[in-house]
């Protein structure tokens, strides 16, 4: 489910095909949900898997996963919009040459930077439950926003 056409092949497909083209908000948080989100997703609900959580337990972590995938993609993008090549570590700005359908592409960079921002903290907010038990998790979060390579 996480690898195939609907996780991350599906949204590779969405990527290459939504290239040069208007994309809708919805269309482009979907596929880099799929591209990314699913790949942190299964990360976050694997482990409840094993401690065999109950299903609303499961669809939560499956749900933080996605986001946190979607904060990932958002700050990749970022970085190929404003980033250094050098700093990166890989060629940078090759989205736009590309056509990319992006939430940069679609909201400009200012309201993209505000998006990953509003969206770290829905995740934060979700995880207040947890309360010290995602410290790290919120380190890590803030390290995807701030990061750049």
């Amino acid at each position: 489910n996480c690898s195939g056409h609907e996780g991350i092949a599906g949204g590779q497909y969405s990527d290459l095909n939504f290239e040069n083209k208007k994309i809708s908000l919805n269309k482009i948080k979907d596929m880099q949900i799929k591209k990314t989100g699913k790949l942190f997703s299964f990360c976050c609900v694997a482990p409840a898997i094993i401690k065999k959580k109950k299903y609303s337990d499961l669809r939560f972590f499956e749900n933080i996963g996605s986001d946190i995938g979607l904060l990932f993609q958002i700050a990749d993008d970022l970085i190929d919009y404003a980033g250094d090549s050098k700093k990166a570590g890989k060629k940078t700005n090759k989205d736009q040459k590309q056509g990319k359908a992006n939430l940069i592409s679609l909201l400009g960079y200012n309201n993209a930077v505000i998006y990953g921002k509003n969206l770290k903290l829905k995740i934060q907010k979700k995880l207040k439950n947890y309360g010290k038990k995602t410290n790290n998790l919120y380190e890590t979060l803030e390290y995807f926003l701030n990061r750049n390579k």
